[in-house]
């Protein structure tokens, strides 16, 4: 079978390749989940850190786009200065030029060096070089964004690491809330840590009140305003998010699990279904859930269906095209909340 088909070993099994008899001579990691991608680094230079014996044997490379290939393995291929490992981390892969010429070296690895790789994004085809000579030999690691279920629980199992007592259907709120940003997340609970201090227990009103204190506005204000068709606010409110620092691209995938929700819930309605019940049927907090519930405006198969073309349109415009995110923003507002479109 061509390598294109094969999948990498997802980043959560590195802990296996970090044993002495099973440390590799490359770690090369790629994947839409930076943050974890970040933590692997330091994973590894930790793990790796003992059998370096010189400061001149470590080295970050941090490439300019473009720059040769050939200057990383020169670089790699240089005996160490003291009597261990020479240990080679190497930053955002993508912009070295002519990676192919990697293959040599990922075939045959120099025995006295480590080199950890990150690739900022996707690796679409497995198949083309050098990644497939690494997929081979099992260099790659995958850290795919963790959804669903699988960051309820992740985000449980940090809440636990910071000696927190969350449940999941608070940790499944602050998904709501938070959005799928790891970083954002940490962030979230070293706070409430700080607040509630070792064995606190985190409430719903903890998870409102810290997450709507980081800035002027939240998501849910955001959310709050289309579902009630209020056109100015909703400029202003995401305006205030992007001029915040919120990433444009999470902020219209919060608004797009906010429509999809009320999408199921008018179904879910007309069964007659319990609230609770309806907001585990849609994957959401019982709080998010009936916030939902309160957007009139929006709780209309025609209004939602004329929301859903004007988040395509806006992903769309993202991906085609180099326009200013506040116009992308303002057009998307517009077009959802346009009463001639319905």
């Amino acid at each position: 079978m061509s390598n294109y088909r094969q999948k990498a070993p997802s980043i959560y099994t590195l802990a296996n390749y970090l044993k002495d008899e099973n440390v590799l001579p490359i770690y090369f990691f790629f994947g839409e989940d930076q943050y974890t991608i970040d933590s692997a680094v330091k994973t590894v230079e930790k793990a790796l850190e003992s059998k370096v014996l010189s400061e001149f044997d470590r080295e970050v490379v941090n490439p300019e786009k473009n720059q040769k290939m050939s200057e990383l393995i020169d670089l790699v291929s240089s005996f160490p200065f003291g009597g261990g490992k020479k240990l080679v981390t190497v930053k955002n892969f993508e912009k070295l030029a002519d990676q192919k010429s990697f293959i040599e070296y990922a075939k045959n690895p120099a025995d006295f060096a480590h080199l950890i790789i990150s690739y900022s994004g996707t690796v679409r085809d497995l198949g083309k070089e050098p990644f497939s000579t690494m997929l081979s030999n099992n260099y790659l690691f995958e850290a795919r964004q963790l959804k669903g279920p699988e960051l309820v629980n992740w985000v449980s199992k940090t809440a636990k690491r910071h000696k927190l007592d969350m449940s999941y259907e608070i940790a499944q709120m602050m998904v709501d809330v938070v959005g799928n940003e790891k970083g954002l997340f940490e962030m979230q609970i070293e706070k409430l840590s700080d607040y509630l201090g070792e064995g606190g227990i985190v409430e719903e009103e903890h998870i409102k009140n810290s997450v709507s204190s980081t800035k002027e506005y939240s998501i849910f204000d955001l959310q709050d305003a289309l579902g009630a068709g209020n056109k100015v606010k909703s400029i202003d409110v995401a305006i205030n998010l992007l001029d915040s620092g919120q990433e444009i691209t999470a902020i219209i995938g919060m608004i797009t699990k906010f429509i999809t929700t009320l999408a199921k819930s008018v179904e879910l309605t007309r069964a007659n279904t319990h609230i609770k019940s309806a907001a585990s049927e849609a994957g959401v907090s019982e709080y998010y859930y009936k916030n939902c519930l309160k957007s009139r405006f929006l709780l209309n198969e025609k209004r939602l269906l004329n929301a859903s073309r004007a988040l395509y349109n806006a992903d769309l415009k993202l991906k085609t095209s180099a326009g200013d995110t506040k116009t992308v923003m303002l057009m998307m507002i517009s077009e959802m909340l346009n009463h001639d479109n319905l």
